[in-house]
């Protein structure tokens, strides 16, 4: 997909390290510090996010901010960082895109793409519509 964005949305090198491998820095874990860079690049709810992650902020608050966090963790964000990676592309910013998921969609019903962050799932049916407009049909 674009790894190079989504690795930036991460952090980068400077958070990451060198490895290019997203499926390689899954396993690895991410470490805390990357979840709380995607918090600031993607200004998503805090709530929304540990919703989709599956992990309460306590459990967080209890990582130290280079400790590396589970599989399932990094690898749920790693994928919402590919939506918000894709959709900035698409929208030419994050901000854009960030616009886009509040307002209401006719491919959902009248329902806000933002409310689909809350499984896989839902965030694969978000890159379906996001591919659908990056081709030029309407979504």
């Amino acid at each position: 997909m674009h790894d190079q964005e989504t690795i930036k949305l991460l952090g980068g090198q400077g958070i990451l390290g060198k490895e290019k491998s997203l499926s390689h820095i899954a396993e690895k874990g991410l470490p805390k510090q990357a979840l709380m860079f995607f918090l600031s690049k993607s200004r998503l709810d805090e709530k929304r996010i540990f919703r989709y992650l599956d992990v309460t902020k306590r459990t967080l608050d209890n990582y130290k901010p280079e400790e590396r966090m589970r599989l399932y963790i990094s690898d749920r964000l790693i994928h919402l960082a590919e939506l918000y990676a894709k959709g900035g592309e698409i929208f030419k910013s994050i901000d854009s895109f960030t616009e886009w998921l509040n307002l209401p969609s006719i491919d959902l019903n009248g329902e806000r793409p933002i409310e689909q962050i809350q499984s896989r799932k839902g965030i694969d049916n978000l890159l379906e519509i996001l591919g659908r407009i990056e081709h030029g049909i309407l979504a």
